[in-house]
């Protein structure tokens, strides 16, 4: 297990280690898990008492650069580093805080940022917990500079339980956007989604079933959404599965059903994952990345995955 230590050199200086790590710990050659093939995996700490609670992900087409939202209202940015194809490391992480509207960083109870969708070429959304709302960044060359510019959200939005709020979201092919809630107050079954295009939200619902829910969200190539979901309990442990929705089925007023992907359990290596991205590469291969979120707890890891989507 190839371990380095780097320092990194940007405004907030400090020391950080990156880990390679193995799909399954126990089982050195195990490299699939359902319809996804094992392409690498990192483990990352920081010095940095900033550093913790990624919950959400983009990464850029290229797959060199690394952008995601903390618990605690800052931005995490990164470079990838790939050997062979796969991923092998980060360099030069960069930690600086979300701002608001004032143009100022933010404040607790306004911090818990939970989902990250690109909004054109130049511009961020962020969604965040506690306070429902979601922020729209814009700037070049790097939106998160910028200072946020509200999206008018509908009358709903603030109804949902403050740690159930908008957790999985990403841009259509189309240019709108596809925001899935964690929790609902009120059917069994289904928990709330949006699609959101400037001030206009059209709802609809996402089918949840044993305890999971959707914890990020990431369109695919061919214009497919992917999801990741997750449950924990003292008595089952940690689930994490990924699914797949067909872009034909997201509509206004629609039930989404996702199929499975692939089911990644206890016996392998994994944390609280609430981040994925996806990308083509040069050779045509649909690269699924996913980051979990540590809670700032030494219980928890930062980790991030790399796979190739198998299943067409």
């Amino acid at each position: 297990m190839a371990i380095l230590t780097l320092l990194c050199m940007p405004a907030a200086a400090a020391r950080y280690n990156v880990t390679a790590v193995s799909l399954d710990e126990d089982d050195l050659d195990a490299t699939v898990v359902g319809g996804l093939t094992w392409r690498g995996g990192i483990a990352i700490t920081m010095d940095n008492p900033r550093f913790g609670g990624l919950s959400a992900l983009r990464v850029s087409r290229d797959g060199r650069r690394l952008t995601a939202v903390t618990d605690r209202g800052h931005w995490f940015q990164a470079e990838l580093e790939y050997r062979d194809g796969n991923l092998s490391g980060l360099r030069n992480p960069r930690i600086r805080p979300i701002l608001g509207p004032d143009g100022k960083p933010l404040s607790r109870p306004w911090t818990d940022a939970e989902a990250l969708a690109e909004a054109g070429p130049d511009g961020l959304v962020v969604a965040f917990e506690q306070v429902h709302r979601l922020w729209r960044y814009d700037g070049t060359p790097d939106p998160t500079m910028a200072r946020a510019r509200p999206i008018e959200p509908p009358g709903n939005l603030r109804e949902l339980p403050n740690n159930g709020g908008i957790e999985a979201m990403t841009r259509l092919c189309d240019g709108t956007l596809l925001a899935i809630a964690e929790q609902s107050r009120t059917r069994q079954g289904f928990v709330p989604g949006w699609i959101i295009s400037g001030s206009n939200w059209w709802p609809l619902r996402y089918r949840i079933e044993a305890g999971l829910r959707p914890t990020g969200a990431a369109t695919l190539p061919d214009c497919d959404v992917i999801f990741i979901e997750r449950s924990f309990s003292f008595l089952a442990g940690l689930d994490i599965r990924i699914r797949r929705v067909a872009a034909s089925a997201i509509q206004a007023g629609a039930e989404l059903a996702p199929k499975i992907i692939a089911r990644l359990s206890n016996s392998l290596t994994i944390d609280n994952f609430e981040g994925i991205a996806a990308r083509r590469n040069d050779a045509g291969e649909t690269l699924i990345y996913i980051l979990s979120d540590d809670n700032f707890s030494l219980l928890q890891r930062t980790l991030l995955f790399m796979f190739r989507l198998d299943d067409g």
